[in-house]
């Protein structure tokens, strides 16, 4: 029996919770791709003191009004430790990336400066902040600098280093991904007869980004076969999920199988596309049914498998993202319909509507649903999952 989406993701947070501590700390180095799981604040100020923009020379506008010329009384570098404070009528030569001299406002480059007899006059116009890098400029102390649920990217590490923070929460579930039918082979050990398993390969990534996904590779559309992996993935996975074999044909044994050997929480919801992807529980492992087709296995895995996840790691991976339609759309169809979106400008465009359309996969930037029978207008608010 078909449910709404609505009471699905009821069912999912009633049934699926965070049982277990699904998390590890890791060094940053080794967590690059990785969902964060808390937020992350700095620590310190980037910079941390004032600091030249240029090779030149530091000192207070004012004093450069008042005098005309300015005595230099020193020299500053990156590696220098004291930061001297400014006397009225003093520059410093400071070096790119050095402190500045405490009072100072402004910095003139070499090549817009002259010194006669140590004394430096300035060769054009100058203004407070000129060519200083400000404390905090870049990040305050205490400024969000990760979002619980970002992923850690290689542009991080360098702000997570200066602040010398070496290690994240980052997600540590067991996933085991399978694919059935008789037509299939593994993409990892192909037979050119049959068709390469396409879709394992997407939902593995993605599961890499919140600890350590297993392939179990291909399962022929066999009742005892199917028990027989079942079995096993559920004495080793924390949450299992099985591409194909998910409709109501004479073959497809994933759910009833889940019903004999644990409990189906929903067969499929009344949402197009999404319809035959269903969650059920082996013991206290999840167990997410994927269809066969690409565009219904990606978006049934976020919308249920992610929902999942979320629970088991009680921190939501998820992202949605409220935009304007693009264009007016009518559905046509007898259900509501998951679309691919393609987002351009805060503007949300439909792809082509279809379950195994890979070519619409790759343009889409996330996934939304449209209600039947209804013409949505042009900057109509939707929601959006995007893909991560």
């Amino acid at each position: 029996m078909l449910i709404s989406l609505e009471e699905a993701r009821k069912i999912i947070d009633i049934n699926i919770s965070s049982k277990h501590n699904y998390y590890r700390y890791e060094s940053i180095y080794n967590s690059v791709g990785k969902i964060i799981l808390e937020d992350i604040y700095a620590i310190k100020s980037i910079p941390e003191v004032n600091l030249s923009a240029m090779d030149g020379f530091a000192f207070k506008v004012s004093d450069y009004k008042k005098y005309g010329k300015l005595k230099i009384v020193g020299k500053l570098f990156p590696s220098s430790k004291e930061i001297p404070e400014l006397k009225e009528g003093e520059a410093y030569y400071v070096a790119t990336g050095a402190p500045v001299p405490k009072g100072a406002d402004a910095v003139v480059r070499i090549e817009a400066s002259k010194v006669i007899n140590n004394e430096l006059i300035v060769g054009e116009e100058v203004f407070e902040g000129k060519d200083i890098k400000y404390a905090g400029e870049d990040i305050k102390e205490g400024e969000l600098i990760i979002r619980k649920g970002d992923v850690l990217t290689p542009y991080h590490l360098g702000i997570l280093t200066y602040q010398g923070i070496r290690e994240v929460k980052i997600g540590n579930i067991k996933s085991c991904v399978i694919a059935s039918g008789d037509e299939i082979t593994p993409f990892n050990n192909p037979s050119p007869e049959l068709i390469p398993d396409s879709i394992s390969p997407i939902i593995l990534s993605i599961l890499e980004k919140i600890g350590k996904a297993t392939y179990y590779g291909v399962v022929r559309d066999e009742k005892e076969s199917i028990k027989e992996k079942l079995i096993k993935m559920e004495e080793t996975c924390d949450v299992i999920f099985f591409i194909g074999g998910s409709s109501v044909g004479e073959k497809d044994y994933v759910k009833k199988l889940v019903v004999e050997l644990g409990k189906l929480l929903f067969e499929g919801v009344s949402v197009n596309i999404i319809k035959r992807g269903g969650v059920g529980l082996l013991g206290e492992t999840p167990i997410v049914s994927l269809p066969g087709q690409v565009v219904s296995a990606v978006t049934v895995f976020y919308e249920h498998g992610l929902h999942v996840i979320s629970r088991m790691l009680d921190s939501e991976i998820r992202k949605f993202v409220k935009v304007k339609l693009g264009k007016d759309m009518y559905v046509e169809h007898k259900m509501d319909s998951t679309y691919l979106f393609r987002i351009e400008n805060g503007e949300a465009f439909p792809l082509r509507w279809g379950t195994g359309l890979y070519s619409e996969l790759i343009k889409a930037d996330g996934f939304g649903y449209l209600s039947r029978g209804k013409t949505h207008k042009r900057g109509e608010e939707i929601e959006i999952q995007k893909f991560l």
